[in-house]
């Protein structure tokens, strides 16, 4: 039997091997290697968890800026690379390891520092590799061709040796981003990774295995007959304004993850990755299911105690059952358990509306616990009940009995039915043979009597 992932292999297919000097093309800057590098880092967890999917951790001389926890089944290798910093680390920090590549998810990791006269943020100096302007700095000649509000350092890191990857979604001008993330968008990051690094064939694996996932997971939506709406809330507060919520929009990773466990997502009509919204919108909006971000630097129990302690939001069914959704912030951007993390947002959706028991696929995706949730906003404008809550297992009042069934209607099964009838047919085919066998021996006239002495005697001349 050719296994589905196989299948799939097939399907999508392998870049052939790569030949050095290799150039390729990202976010509209081109980069040439002139072998596969060797002592990448890694600025950002999705990429991260890319290069252990695809084997390559022995490329690897250290990450930075992991989000939450590292997906489970990449932990020991992951364990054996030296972290540089919990956040971004300095670009004194990147050349002390002697780093011929950098790989990351967010343009932020390639910032100038500093940003601008009032912004001292960055990360590359001019101690190392700026000023960082110019063209593919400042402006891209392949997107927009607009200024940016402050520049980006790759071509600067080209020019040191330093080659460079980032993820698409991401580009530094929006205009080379992508209108809509698909799975394509996935399948096309892997790709370009497996040309980068000569392994064409552990790309295109990896893609099937991804792909599978997408495929499980429309099946399953299918399968259950539930068409949900959702939203995925990233943040509390954004722009400056503390009352406004940082929510998926239609654009990036987040839509793509939403849509592909078929789920609607009710803000894909706002442009970009995430857009800042007021609680009204969220609220008459009215989701089925609220996907809540957790990070490690903002909890997503801290976004639902937000909720609950806000009176606008009382009055939300979304709120009022907890139909909550935990997504890890890593799972929620461009990586390989995309896939994955689609699987378990079908499988939890359908968790927190109906109550239905469903699997895990260990993506990070999960509902909470109702008790938790309870005892959490028992203190708040907006406490919760079990009641209230399809997955608790606690029903607002007793079930009904169930109805006796009707007369003329068998309660079993057909096959039992027919089982019985068998029995009784052949019970009744014994009681006449034994009838007639008591009968001849009651009238003299034995069934066996002959045969049994031709027996006897057959048996003792075998004992001559």
């Amino acid at each position: 039997m050719v296994r589905p992932t196989m299948l799939l292999l097939c399907a999508l297919g392998a870049n052939a091997a790569t030949t050095y000097p290799f150039a390729y093309t990202d976010c509209g800057i081109e980069v040439n290697i002139s072998a596969a590098p060797t002592k990448v880092v890694t600025m950002n967890q999705g990429v991260t968890e890319f290069m252990l999917a695809m084997g390559l951790q022995a490329h690897m001389i250290g990450t930075a800026y992991l989000d939450d926890s590292i997906w489970p089944r990449y932990a020991t290798q992951y364990n054996a690379i030296p972290v540089l910093a919990s956040g971004y680390p300095t670009d004194a920090m990147i050349m002390a390891v002697n780093a011929d590549f950098i790989m990351a998810n967010y343009n932020s990791a390639f910032s100038e520092k500093p940003r601008s006269a009032t912004n001292p943020r960055g990360i590359f100096t001019n101690a190392t590799v700026g000023p960082c302007d110019g063209e593919n700095s400042d402006y891209f000649p392949a997107g927009s061709n607009t200024t940016m509000s402050y520049g980006r350092c790759r071509p600067q890191l080209h020019a040191a040796g330093i080659g460079t990857w980032l993820e698409r979604t991401y580009c530094e001008d929006s205009a080379l981003q992508p209108s809509v993330a698909t799975e394509q968008t996935v399948y096309d990051a892997v790709s370009q990774l497996g040309d980068i690094f000569n392994v064409p064939e552990v790309a295109a694996q990896l893609n099937a295995e991804i792909a599978l996932d997408f495929q499980i997971a429309k099946l399953a939506v299918q399968s259950s007959g539930h068409a949900l709406t959702a939203i995925l809330l990233d943040g509390v507060g954004c722009s400056g304004d503390s009352d406004k919520f940082f929510v998926g929009a239609g654009a990036g990773s987040v839509n793509l993850i939403l849509t592909s466990a078929g789920l609607t997502n009710l803000f894909s009509h706002l442009p970009g990755s995430y857009k800042c919204v007021n609680a009204s919108m969220i609220v008459d909006a009215n989701p089925d299911v609220l996907v809540i971000v957790e990070a490690s630097w903002d909890s997503a129990i801290n976004k639902i105690d937000y909720m609950h302690n806000n009176s606008a939001f009382c009055n939300a069914p979304f709120v009022q059952k907890a139909d909550y959704i935990k997504i890890p912030f890593s799972a929620s951007a461009l990586g390989p358990r995309n896939g994955a993390a689609a699987l378990d947002l079908v499988s939890a959706a359908i968790h927190v509306t109906t109550g239905a028991t469903t699997m895990n696929f260990q993506s990070g995706v999960e509902f909470f616990d109702p008790n938790v949730l309870v005892s959490r906003t028992a203190g708040l404008l907006c406490p919760l009940a079990l009641t209230d809550m399809s997955y608790s297992g606690v029903s607002s009042s007793p079930p009904p009995p169930a109805p006796a069934p009707p007369a003329s209607e068998s309660t079993l099964e057909d096959w039992a039915i027919a089982v019985i009838i068998v029995f009784a047919v052949l019970f009744g085919v014994v009681v006449v043979v034994l009838s007639w066998v008591i009968v001849r021996e009651r009238t003299g006239a034995p069934l066996f009597t002959s045969k049994l002495v031709d027996v006897t005697s057959a048996t003792s001349k075998d004992n001559i």
